[in-house]
């Protein structure tokens, strides 16, 4: 074996050998020829070990082949070739490197070996990894984690026969422990309930943080519905327990929304925004509860007149609110806009949902009021978050056939403007194709006397009526919105694909701006990015909420209103 290589070597790769960590010379058959100073400090043996060894004897056996793969590339080709693997240090100690390998003109017949130590790289990126998929409070995985791990459980129960349970818990305004007691109560408060409810499920349940103030679990493989409410019951009784901040007691209490999956309620599989729901029906027993995800069905007759009566009262009692969701740009990852969800919180029947009240609203009269409020709303909401330093680009808000049909509308929409001060241009007005298609010649008009003033608009669940597209591009319009039904099944259905592909061809030719709704998985918003696609609302960003609660993610960072 050599003693120097500066004999042998140019000039620039003589002076390499003090700059990497390992530098050898190997002949055909893998015995070295050579190995630099530094080398040897860093594979930890003596030179006249080495003479006797082969560079396949200093890679464990489960890695031989990623070297013997390796070493036939530079046979074959001529040319430098890389591996990532171990070496096997003194002590029996690997350590990853990455091994380049390459012929040695100066040397025929030998090959020049040169690896580099990748273990602080490896750690680095298993402890970035680690803080990607883990809160950082309670240590706990979060809810990007939680969602993988959600779609892994639905594939194995779907390929097992089996089922498996989500609970979601939402600890009962929390925001009020920060408030008395500070942050730093609050941060410890947290930590506590996600000790207490790791100990109070079995160690193979998979627990997440998944918002500032809720956390889930996911239990596979359950037996049925009785079991689901016992660990509901273990949590409870976990949670419940008193919490000590400097001598003084703090009482909690929780609510926990359960759905379980594959099950006759439950069909599509969209887990996290059911256990909201059951989270919303459990509400309505008030105290700490527990309810599973049930579907809203619709009363009869009777109720519905009685119903349509009540939302006379609930206007006056202030039962309806605007819940607000982020519309968010993936590829620069932030906030640009938010859309005005009308909620209606009934004393007895709890949350009502849209789809049941929307048209109730119609039929009693009531859905121009309740639009032109919204509208208001949402308008002066714009103003107060821009009074925060949250600064969003727009609102946009649900416009219904009847209000759109009403002479006073375009007054209406002017008036809201003039009376909150909220510039014409951040105010985005959806509406639906059949609206658009049921007289376009008054919509046209309509649609171009508020664009004058500023108005943009935007087509809501498009590709779900049968409107004209030689219409559709003689209207002022900023914004076609993919209807959630196209999204849901996008990875699996080639139909829903085509239909997605149609769409954002659409909007790319006639200059629109293109808004996908409902997504809830990162598959998804994967094949929705690639396809063009540059905004998304959904479950995966954030689920609509009131304003105080998007409030207080946008000043704890947790959505962004600016590009990143």
């Amino acid at each position: 074996m050599h003693s120097h290589l500066q004999d042998v070597l140019s000039p620039p790769l003589a002076a390499l050998e003090q700059a990497i960590d390992f530098l050898a010379r190997i002949d055909a058959r893998g015995r070295f020829t050579y190995v630099s100073e530094p080398g040897l400090a860093f594979i930890g043996y003596h030179r006249e070990y080495l003479k006797i060894v082969t560079l396949a004897d200093l890679v464990p056996a489960n890695e031989q082949a990623i070297l013997n793969a390796t070493l036939e590339r530079v046979r074959l080709t001529g040319d430098l070739q890389r591996c990532t693997l171990h070496l096997v240090k003194t002590l029996t100690y690997p350590q990853l490197v990455e091994l380049r390998i390459v012929p040695d003109l100066s040397q025929p017949g030998e090959w020049l070996v040169i690896a580099q130590d990748m273990s602080a790289w490896a750690a680095k990126e298993e402890r970035l990894t680690y803080e990607m998929h883990h809160d950082a409070l309670t240590g706990l995985d979060n809810l990007a984690s939680a969602r993988r791990e959600i779609e892994r459980a639905k594939h194995e129960a779907n390929a097992t026969e089996s089922q498996l349970a989500l609970l979601l818990i939402d600890v009962d305004e929390y925001h009020r422990v920060n408030q008395a007691f500070g942050y730093e109560a609050g941060d410890l408060v947290l930590s506590e309930i996600a000790t207490r409810l790791k100990s109070a499920v079995h160690a193979r349940e998979f627990v997440a943080r998944c918002d500032s103030d809720s956390f889930l679990v996911l239990l596979r493989n359950i037996p049925g519905r009785a079991h689901v409410q016992e660990v509901a019951r273990r949590i409870s009784d976990a949670i419940l327990q008193p919490y000590t901040h400097h001598g003084q007691n703090l009482q909690l209490s929780i609510k926990i929304g359960a759905v379980v999956f594959p099950d006759a309620a439950n069909d599509n599989g969209q887990l996290l925004r059911l256990a909201d729901e059951a989270i919303v029906q459990a509400r309505k027993e008030g105290g700490s509860s527990f309810a599973f995800y049930a579907p809203y069905s619709l009363p009869a007759r009777t109720d519905t007149l009685k119903l349509e009566s009540d939302m006379h009262n609930g206007i006056r009692n202030g039962e309806f609110s605007l819940h607000y969701q982020p519309i968010y740009d993936p590829f620069d990852n932030y906030v640009v806009g938010i859309e005005a969800l009308m909620r209606w919180q009934h004393p007895v029947h709890g949350a009502v949902p849209p789809g049941v009240f929307i048209p109730l609203a119609e039929s009693a009269g009531l859905i121009g009021f309740l639009g032109d409020w919204a509208l208001r709303n949402a308008c002066m909401q714009l103003m107060q978050w821009d009074r925060l330093g949250i600064h969003l680009q727009y609102a946009s808000v649900n416009v219904s056939p009847q209000q759109f049909r009403d002479t006073r509308f375009a007054s209406v929409v002017r008036d809201a403007v003039a009376l909150t001060g909220v510039s014409p241009r951040r105010i985005v007005l959806e509406i639906t194709e059949s609206v658009l298609m049921h007289d376009p010649l008054h919509a046209k008009g309509l649609l171009e006397d508020l664009a004058e003033l500023g108005i943009r608009f935007a087509v809501d669940d498009f590709g779900t009526g049968y409107s004209s597209l030689a219409y559709l591009q003689s209207f002022p319009l900023a914004t076609l919105k993919i209807d959630r039904r196209f999204i849901t099944d996008l990875p699996t259905s080639r139909n829903d694909q085509a239909i997605v592909d149609a769409v954002v061809g659409l909007a790319k030719t006639l200059e629109l701006q293109l808004v996908a709704e409902g997504v809830e998985t990162q598959e998804q918003l994967a094949m929705l990015t690639a396809r063009g696609c540059h905004l998304i609302q959904g479950w995966l960003i954030c689920k609509a909420l009131p304003s105080a609660e998007l409030t207080e993610k946008f000043q704890q960072g947790m959505l962004r209103t600016q590009k990143q």
